[in-house]
């Protein structure tokens, strides 16, 4: 007589979830999530809804490569449903995330239909063309209590190696503009500080005053005045308006003056508007 557990490829009864039936949607940083990442891509069955939500975005978006605008795509379904399972699968199979440990990639460890295969192959060609492949990913806090500008920001500048926090990530990009990005963490580093928990402190860390003051002696006449100097430079804001935003999402995606093909993540999207309609208007305009 057959079991019921042998009418499955897997057997459940030993098949344990490394997820626990939740995708979280975020990058994988430690060693248990890239093996976690690893699992759900080799376990994603990219059939029904799946398999037609990841076509229809992905041939929204080549189709409208040439258009002045692009479409954004609404994931919607009931608690449960899988959503952000299919953000994230999307997420790594755009941009064929890596796994140097193994050698091994998103869309050779993820089973594709051949419809979905190929219009991963023309989005690469688009790459090429263009600034290469991106993505950022994140959640918007639950609630609204950032301002979505903001939050949306803080996403692409994490996807960059950045601060998520404005004022911390300006600071960073300026000392890249200006040459000196390295020189300042390396002597941050030296100290014996991490650079980027350093960055916390940033209007009164007496180690990244010295730090700048060190590789350029004309930033201010001494500590105290180049931590002045940096609070009024990087100030705190509650918003930024849309021609900031759009001057900053350039200037952080941008590679040798192209834009990249680039897919922005936006998880717990209703949450976060809930039943306002001034946060409503603001993703539309996002």
């Amino acid at each position: 007589m057959m079991k019921n557990k042998e009418l499955f490829q897997r057997d459940p009864t030993t098949s344990k979830l490394l997820n626990d039936g939740v995708a979280a949607v975020k990058d994988a940083v430690t060693e248990q999530e890239r093996e976690t990442l690893r699992y759900e891509l080799s376990h994603f069955v990219c059939e029904g809804q799946y398999k037609d939500g990841i076509v229809r975005i992905l041939e929204s978006y080549v189709s409208n490569i040439n258009s002045a605008t692009q479409l954004a795509a609404w994931i919607s379904g009931f608690y449960g449903s899988g959503k952000s399972h299919l953000e994230k699968m999307l997420r790594h199979l755009w941009v064929d995330t890596p796994f140097a440990e193994t050698g091994e990639t998103a869309r050779g460890l993820a089973h594709l239909p051949a419809e979905v295969k190929e219009l991963l192959k023309e989005l690469d060609t688009l790459g090429k063309r263009y600034g290469g492949l991106h993505a950022a990913v994140g959640a918007l806090p639950a609630g609204g209590g950032l301002n979505v500008r903001l939050a949306v920001l803080g996403i692409v500048f994490k996807s960059k190696g950045l601060p998520e926090s404005l004022p911390q990530a300006l600071f960073c990009l300026w000392l890249k503009k200006s040459g000196i990005f390295d020189k300042v963490k390396k002597r941050v580093e030296a100290a014996g500080k991490d650079f980027f928990n350093e960055l916390n402190d940033l209007y009164v860390s007496p180690v990244i005053a010295k730090a700048l003051l060190a590789v350029d002696a004309n930033f201010a006449a001494d500590e105290k005045k180049a931590r002045e100097a940096i609070r009024a430079q990087f100030p705190r804001r509650e918003s930024v308006t849309d021609e900031q935003f759009i001057r900053l999402m350039r200037e952080v995606l941008e590679e040798n003056g192209k834009l990249p093909c680039a897919v922005i993540v936006l998880d717990e999207m209703q949450l976060y508007i809930s039943d306002s309609p001034q946060r409503s208007l603001d993703v539309q305009m996002v």
